[in-house]
């Protein structure tokens, strides 16, 4: 319960949904509910949207953490943009750097490409009126699909001041339980101990290597990078122009089996 536990000190009551097969073997606070779904991870992220309850939603992965009161302030930075299609995002930590200035943008390594967010605090309303997330995602990108489409009605994306999103790695969460792992020659002397008594494990394949870079990515970019393209946001050699407008129809999951069958691309799931 570490992500709950880094929301605990915000003031505006939230909701906070989990969609998966694994159950908890705890009770849950009353503000917790989970939804036990063996469909791929792009599904379950609709799902929780859509048995959400609340006028606002923000989607994350249960690998994260949250700063102090961070949806105290992504909360008052939306009211303040007193915008219907307004997107609020958190800033994004990875192994201790801010990379949201670094990488925060469509293409990454073009600051003219759009900016991305980390999670965005958006209505749920506008959420399903542009359809939520394209069924043909297997687990990652759909949310960059999202905020280009947010785009693409007039949405406008803000950054929050003081609001963090630190995505944990097996390491990080090693050197929080056991603060003395902070220091570099400690950590290596312990790994390399570890390494050498434990039985050598082939490590399980990220969704990032296995969908993320082969599949996802490349569906994302045909949704919106073209050639021919009379509206575009900029041009990159070798890629092509980056569309303002979405260049395929949205195709959403149905309710039909959507609790239960994943729709579209299936990965290794069912």
């Amino acid at each position: 319960m570490r992500i709950y536990n880094s929301l605990s000190s915000n003031e505006i009551p939230f909701e906070m949904i989990f969609v998966g097969n694994n159950p908890p073997e705890f009770e849950m606070p009353e503000n917790c509910h989970f939804i036990y779904s063996k469909t791929k991870p792009a599904q379950c992220f609709e799902i929780g949207a859509r048995y959400s309850t609340g006028d606002l939603i923000m989607h994350f992965g249960d690998d994260c953490v949250f700063s102090p009161h961070a949806l105290d302030k992504l909360y008052e930075e939306f009211i303040k943009m007193n915008d219907e299609k307004a997107m609020v995002s958190c800033r994004f930590v990875f192994e201790g750097e801010d990379l949201t200035d670094k990488h925060g943008y469509y293409w990454t390594d073009e600051k003219s490409s759009p900016r991305m967010p980390a999670g965005s605090l958006m209505k749920k309303r506008v959420w399903e009126k542009i359809g939520g997330i394209d069924k043909r995602f297997i687990a990652l990108y759909w949310d960059l699909d999202i905020a280009m489409r947010m785009y693409e009605i007039g949405g406008r994306l803000v950054f929050a001041k003081d609001a963090y999103v630190e995505e944990l790695t097996g390491r990080e969460v090693l050197k929080r339980k056991f603060p003395i792992l902070k220091n570099p020659l400690i950590y290596k002397v312990v790994a390399w101990g570890y390494h050498k008594i434990s039985k050598p494990k082939v490590p399980p394949a990220r969704l990032f290597s296995q969908y993320g870079v082969s599949l996802d990515r490349p569906l994302l970019d045909s949704f919106w990078v073209g050639e021919s393209l009379s509206e575009f946001y900029c041009e990159k050699e070798g890629r092509g122009k980056l569309s303002k407008k979405r260049l395929h129809t949205v195709e959403p999951f149905k309710e039909e089996h959507f609790l239960t069958v994943s729709q579209g691309p299936k990965g290794k799931w069912t």
